[in-house]
């Protein structure tokens, strides 16, 4: 009797040197310490290339215009705020979903007594992909970027139509889809087909002014947006000075605008763009080459994806 009990207190005591042992081992590779506390003589840093100094350009998703097309359209646009105007188009900022597909046509020879049909090639495409991120907003500059995404969007999905255009009659724009390097997504032309934008209902929205000059002011020692006092400004008749007793014994009716116009946005939303490659015949018939498309050459100098 006792010498079983010695033998199942022996395998045990083995099991729980195995376990111990490969859990040990995993923690090693992984770089970290059993029990969670660092050893001074052999303490190990994570390493991250994202923010090192040898990191050179910006590799998050951007949806772009050309400067001639900005320029001409957008540059004067109080909707869009500086940082906007910086990149001249969208720059999501949080990592969004990205659905790609490339497909080979062929057509199946069907042939008479015979198991297997032939195929002949037909072409082949990058077919159209849909770009899905997240766009939350914490302050009045997201909030103002919020509204120049959607405002964008809106605009480079509509054709050079009515007078006063040197673009009359022209179709929408063509963008330009950058992201995650040079091999990836580098200046790759595009249109966008079509986008959609949800507005949730159970988040909160945020108030963000935007002036006919294209400034937002901000009450900083009041801490509460110049915008949202103007809206509720009582016609006619002295304020009290406090934005909380003034609301609070308005009649909301006689409530005016009296600077700007105040957008609400959604604290998070998602944004989702469809899009297809374009290039032109002579792009195609000039620059294309399949040796130079399979250097990389092509795909970081000419946007061929």
């Amino acid at each position: 009797m006792m010498a079983s009990f010695s033998n199942f207190l022996n395998q045990g005591s083995n099991f729980l040197t195995g376990a111990v042992g490969s859990v040990a081992n995993r923690l090693a590779k992984a770089g970290l310490p059993i029990g969670g506390i660092f050893n001074n003589n052999r303490q190990s840093s994570l390493q991250s290339n994202v923010g090192a100094p040898s990191s050179t350009g910006d590799w998050a998703v951007r949806v772009t215009v050309t400067d001639s097309v900005f320029n001409d359209l957008m540059s004067d646009s109080p909707v869009f705020p500086y940082s906007f105007k910086r990149n001249k188009g969208i720059r999501f900022p949080v990592t969004p979903f990205i659905n790609m597909s490339h497909s080979a046509g062929y057509d199946a020879r069907s042939v008479i007594h015979n198991n297997y049909p032939y195929y002949a090639y037909q072409n082949s495409q990058v077919d159209q992909m849909t770009i899905a991120g997240a766009f939350p907003v914490q302050n009045e500059t997201d909030g103002q970027n919020w509204l120049a995404t959607l405002h964008f969007l809106r605009t480079v999905t509509k054709m050079y139509y009515g007078g006063g255009g040197k673009n009359q009659g022209n179709p929408p724009p063509v963008c330009k889809l950058n992201g995650y390097g040079d091999l990836v997504y580098k200046d790759v032309p595009i249109v966008i087909t079509n986008f959609t934008v949800e507005l949730r209902e159970q988040v909160d929205y945020i108030g963000v002014n935007v002036s006919t000059s294209g400034r937002s002011p901000i009450d900083v020692a009041g801490g509460m947006e110049q915008g949202a006092k103007n809206q509720y400004a009582r016609k006619g008749g002295p304020q009290t000075g406090n934005f909380a007793d003034d609301f609070l014994t308005q009649d909301p009716t006689q409530a005016v605008e009296s600077t700007g116009a105040t957008n609400y946005v959604p604290t998070d939303s998602l944004i989702s763009i469809t899009v297809v490659p374009v290039y032109s015949r002579n792009k195609i018939s000039n620059n294309f080459n399949l040796k130079d498309f399979a250097s990389g050459k092509l795909t970081r100098n000419q946007g061929f994806i």
